[in-house]
């Protein structure tokens, strides 16, 4: 009983390893031998097959690397209010909504605000006085009738009135107070949150009746102001770098192409990797990818020999692929490869297993591929 437990459990195993491999296989050709059939002369017709050679082709060099799309910091700001109130209203502020530099995002009712205005004008008030107070006792002190000491206090008074006026105006001119209305004696209780930049909002965090300090951010916004990509490199290929070469972007069906301008100087400890930005070589590509999205990318670093076929000679599997052979016997062997490097014409490969003799089909290897897998 116990000894078909145990071929059970065996067999249980053996089922999962099998489907896991298998699960593998989809993904990417095994290094296993290569497989083979016999075709038909009506076959080969049909498949369009055309028999040459692999050749030696010079092609780009390429560093593989993965990021995301990012904007400089001066495309990005978190909307505050440098004193505290409570939000009066707030606008259409969804996640993704454009807004441009200097839109209202809400309105703030401030007690302090208030105070703020009545303690300018009182300041600006009191200044008029004493500036009339000192230019009396500068007369008197001219003429010898007034006493000296009272001239200088006068003075004093003034300088420190002024002072405490310029202090007022700038801490209004912060908050966006109209500081000509406001001395004509129009004062308000409401502040007006602006949007600094051009850009689309983030997040928000406004409620009516909502308590604001200057520690809260009330809005986030990304600007759209020279988008860039930023990926991330390994210490091992970063001598490879140089500014101006080429980054291949692709992201969910879009490809555009960039420049590197700036090659970080740290090597993260933990990912052992260093951040690399590169622009956009054209507006209308930049437009179509969005801040904070995922790519892919290459960085043509260099050209080298390799072997190469033609485009038409490999049946693309996910990352990888296959080249078909004919053996001098007319048997066609399916052989494994890696994709080193790609242009329009030609494919870099590298193949997983010992090449056989024979031709290599240049035309028809994805109906090649076709009949393997349904064999």
């Amino acid at each position: 009983m116990n000894n078909q437990i145990k071929i059970l459990v065996l067999g249980i195993i053996l089922l999962s390893a099998c489907d896991s491999k298998k699960s593998e296989s989809t993904e990417q050709p095994a290094a296993t031998a290569a497989q083979e059939i016999k075709l038909t002369v009506e076959q080969k017709q049909n498949a369009g097959i055309n028999l040459g050679e692999i050749i030696q082709h010079e092609m780009g060099e390429d560093i593989k690397c993965a990021g995301l799309v990012d904007v400089p910091p001066v495309s990005i700001a978190s909307v505050s209010l440098p004193i505290a109130g409570y939000v009066k209203s707030t606008f259409e502020l969804l996640p993704g909504k454009k807004v441009s530099k200097g839109q209202a995002l809400a309105t703030i009712n401030s007690l302090d605000y208030i105070q703020m205005q009545q303690e300018y004008l009182q300041a600006l008030s009191a200044l008029g006085l004493s500036n009339l107070e000192k230019s009396r006792q500068q007369v008197l002190s001219d003429e010898e009738v007034g006493s000296k000491k009272k001239f200088q206090q006068a003075e004093a008074d003034q300088v420190n009135l002024q002072t405490q006026v310029n202090s007022l105006r700038l801490k209004l001119e912060v908050i966006g107070c109209d500081l000509k209305a406001l001395a004509k004696g129009n004062m308000s209780a409401v502040l007006v949150v602006k949007s600094p930049i051009d850009g689309y909002i983030e997040e928000q965090y406004l409620a009516i009746g909502k308590y604001v300090t200057p520690a809260d951010i009330l809005v986030k916004i990304v600007g759209t102001l020279d988008k860039h990509v930023e990926i991330k490199v390994f210490e091992k290929d970063l001598p490879r770098l140089k500014l101006g070469q080429t980054i291949l972007v692709e992201s969910e069906g879009l490809t555009a192409k960039a420049k590197i301008f700036l090659i970080g100087q740290q090597v993260n400890l933990e990912t052992r990797t260093t951040s690399v930005h590169g622009h956009f070589e054209k507006l209308s590509d930049e437009k179509l990818f969005t801040v904070g999205q995922f790519i892919n990318a290459k960085v043509t670093v260099g050209s080298k020999l390799v072997s190469a076929v033609p485009q038409s000679a490999l049946a693309r599997v996910g990352r990888a692929g296959f080249i078909y052979i004919e053996s001098p016997t007319g048997m066609m062997k399916q052989i494994p490869v890696e994709i080193l490097s790609s242009t329009k014409e030609f494919v870099g490969i590298k193949p997983l297993v010992k090449l056989p003799e024979g031709k290599l089909v240049i035309s028809g290897a994805s109906a090649l591929e076709a009949i393997f897998a349904k064999d």
